[in-house]
């Protein structure tokens, strides 16, 4: 009676012990037709069993679930952080200079591809720094047009030795000797940097091959690298032009009470022409007979002076106005030379 009344007490099911102590599972049930109330008792483990066991096996599962996810996205992240580390390195050494450099391609996917257009990049770069560095020692002594020239076309065979007519220009200053010994290095350094500038940007202008600075002079040819159409033409606007150049220079120095002049000499005819030097260091030349000569008649030119030869001269033909100054001696050459001068009114070429 006392157990019915519990277990109607707790809705129909009711724990508790049994005379042995186990903890078991009470319910009951009226049969009206005899009067019969039936009570059931069942071990509460043997209730439970199948529940307690679905729920080890999922806390097991998910245990397991949730490894297998932390090893998963362990694995996720070592894949794509690894390729990333890889990808930062190879921009540290671009960014040292270093455009050998090259990833590993591990895989096939976006990082893959990322890491093969690195790589083409750091190519490029390496393409195109070795290009800059062959302009720029082209550049020592060609013009920037010719230098990009030769290395745009890929033809290092043109500054190959080989015999050609050159027109060969040079020019120094007048009274520099004498205006160095008495000025301070500050003073000649100035006067040489303004000078040579200027000289430049007319050497560069006229795309004329500067061969060699010496001391205040300096040394050019046309036609060689790269030919020109009439090399006798070309001679005579350049040196034309670096008169124009220096002498308004000159103004400015007289000013400061430094007593320099400018002579330019040129000559045309055969030279030999081409690379000399060693691996580490090349420069461009022009040796024979014609080189000599216009060092010579740029000696002997005046202030302001532009003196030619005759092969130059008659070359020209009416297209300049030129004056025959006779024949006079040349140090270092037997013979008296024929010299002729070359004053402005050349036709321009237009820019």
């Amino acid at each position: 009676m006392a157990l019915r009344e519990v277990i109607h007490a707790s809705g129909g099911i009711a724990t508790g012990k049994d005379a042995s102590g186990q903890s078991v599972m009470a319910s009951m049930s009226t049969i009206p037709a005899v009067g019969w109330t039936v009570i059931v008792m069942l071990p509460t483990a043997e209730a439970f069993g199948p529940i307690s066991r679905a729920l080890v096996r999922t806390g097991a599962l998910l245990v397991v679930g949730a490894l297998f996810a932390a090893v998963l996205a362990y694995w996720l992240a070592r894949r794509m952080t690894g390729p990333i580390q890889r990808l930062e390195y190879g921009t540290e050494q671009i960014g040292a200079g270093n455009f050998e450099h090259r990833i590993a391609i591990t895989s096939v996917d976006e990082l893959g591809r990322l890491a093969a257009r690195f790589n083409a990049m750091a190519g490029e770069l390496a393409i195109s720094q070795e290009r800059q560095e062959r302009i720029r020692r082209l550049k020592r002594f060609l013009s920037p047009q010719i230098a990009e020239l030769v290395d745009r076309t890929g033809d290092d065979n043109i500054l190959d030795g080989q015999r050609v007519t050159v027109s060969v220009i040079f020019c120094d200053l007048r009274g520099f000797t004498a205006f160095s010994a008495a000025s301070s290095p500050d003073a000649v350094m100035d006067v040489l940097g303004s000078y040579f500038e200027a000289l430049g940007r007319v050497v560069t202008a006229h795309r004329a091959t500067l061969i060699s600075f010496t001391g205040d002079g300096l040394m050019a040819i046309l036609n060689a690298p790269v030919r020109v159409t009439d090399p006798a033409l070309a001679a005579a606007r350049l040196a034309i032009d670096m008169q124009a150049a220096v002498q308004s220079l000159l103004v400015s120095w007289r000013g400061k009470g430094h007593q320099i002049g400018f002579g330019v000499g040129a000559a045309m005819g055969a030279a030999t022409v081409g690379r000399i030097g060693y691996e580490q260091r090349y420069d461009y030349t022009a040796i024979g007979p014609v080189v000599n000569l216009a060092a010579r008649l740029c000696a002997s030119a005046a202030d302001g002076q532009i003196l030619v030869d005759v092969s130059l001269a008659d070359s020209l033909g009416g297209r300049v106005t030129i004056a025959s100054l006779g024949s006079r001696p040349l140090k270092g050459l037997k013979d008296d030379v024929p010299v002729f001068s070359v004053s402005d009114g050349v036709p321009r070429e237009p820019r």
